[in-house]
């Protein structure tokens, strides 16, 4: 379960990929990564050219006219990519887990989750047992990172309390997925790949 999750948030790029690098000599992967970067692009697959033109920027000696235009590339399609997460995940989603993002004495009865996505922020609610109406238990502003990750990842959504969250829609289910990454400090993102939360909403019509 773990893995499966971890590979969602490494771009899901599949294993066939990664058989036809091992395929490749170190010199020549720059410009295969680059290559896959722009067969993306041209099918309208932002996320996944964004994966491959981040990997066309690794290795000990990178070819520099190609760095220099994979960097160009993966700054532009950050903004695209970004701008389409938010619009993807607007809406008001209700928790299907029994995780909370606070511990709650048992005394307050809460008896249910929800969350409202807007373009800039998204608001937790709570509902209390014999309350009618939902309690607001905090705001936090979309503000992705941009630290330096093991991923890459340019989806990563930072809260207020430096806590690293990356948000998507469970193609499956229809659900949408927050999952727990790690924390964010001066040098980067400390991430976790053990035992992550995972909190899973359903969206209200």
């Amino acid at each position: 379960m773990v893995k499966k999750q971890l590979l969602i948030i490494l771009f899901t790029l599949s294993c066939t990929i990664y058989a036809q690098e091992e395929k490749l000599k170190p010199e020549q992967r720059q410009k295969h990564f680059f290559e896959e970067g722009l067969k993306a692009l041209k099918e309208q697959n932002f996320y996944r050219a964004y994966g491959f033109f981040s990997l066309a920027q690794t290795g000990f000696s990178p070819d520099k006219e190609i760095l220099s235009k994979s960097i160009k590339k993966t700054d532009s399609l950050k903004v695209i990519v970004r701008a389409e997460q938010r619009q993807e995940i607007i809406g008001n989603w209700k928790m299907l887990t029994p995780d909370s993002w606070a511990m709650r004495d048992p005394s307050d009865s809460i008896v249910g989750r929800m969350i409202t996505i807007d373009p800039d922020q998204i608001l937790f609610y709570e509902l209390y047992d014999k309350a009618k109406n939902w309690n607001l238990a905090k705001t936090e502003k979309i503000i992705f990172s941009d630290k330096e990750s093991l991923t890459s990842d340019p989806l990563l959504i930072v809260y207020s309390n430096k806590e690293v969250w990356r948000y998507y829609i469970d193609e499956a289910s229809g659900n949408l997925i927050a999952f727990y990454i790690g924390e964010e400090n001066e040098n980067g993102i400390s991430e976790l790949f053990c035992s992550n939360q995972k909190l899973q909403y359903f969206k209200l019509q």
